[in-house]
């Protein structure tokens, strides 16, 4: 589960914090307010493509940390494959920073995400769609939950 999540520099977002709580959670203001960029930060984070446009103007780097704990075995499973062990606590930790200049760098718990050509290619088709992210950050029923999320989306447009 997503626990928190820690932007820096991100569009028009300074600095924010967020703490996410067990349950469904919402994000809602008025037009302009930054829920779309909240978005953006965690596809960021999850590993999308970027654009170095999404760094706050005047700053060099921008930055996003995920916090995820109730990881389940199956990615833990998955993680210790890459050399990757969860904290002692269980959790997982994402960090993603994007340079003006120079290349962008993703860390989980520390350890650098190293993936050549070939493999970047393999693990962004293995995670391109949107509930296998969910699945592959430990969320349980992720096709599900996205599939809520999808009709819900609907909905209000």
């Amino acid at each position: 589960m997503l626990t928190q999540l820690y932007i820096d520099n991100i569009a028009v977002i300074e600095r924010a914090a967020i703490d996410f709580e067990p349950g469904f959670t919402v994000l809602t203001g008025e037009t302009g307010a930054g829920k779309s960029i909240i978005i953006d930060a965690i596809y960021a984070v999850l590993g999308e493509r970027t654009s170095k446009e999404l760094i706050r103007t005047g700053a060099e780097q921008a930055c996003v940390s995920a916090l995820f704990t109730g990881i389940s075995v199956q990615t833990e499973a998955v993680l210790r494959g890459f050399g990757i062990p969860l904290e002692e606590d269980g959790s997982l930790l994402i960090r993603r920073e994007i340079r003006q200049h120079g290349r962008a760098s993703r860390k989980l718990n520390n350890f650098p995400q190293l993936l050549d050509a070939e493999g970047s290619r393999r693990h962004a088709d293995r995670y391109s769609r949107p509930a296998r992210k969910l699945q592959a950050a430990g969320a349980r029923n992720a096709r599900g939950v996205y599939r809520q999320l999808r009709r819900h989306g609907r909905a209000f447009k």
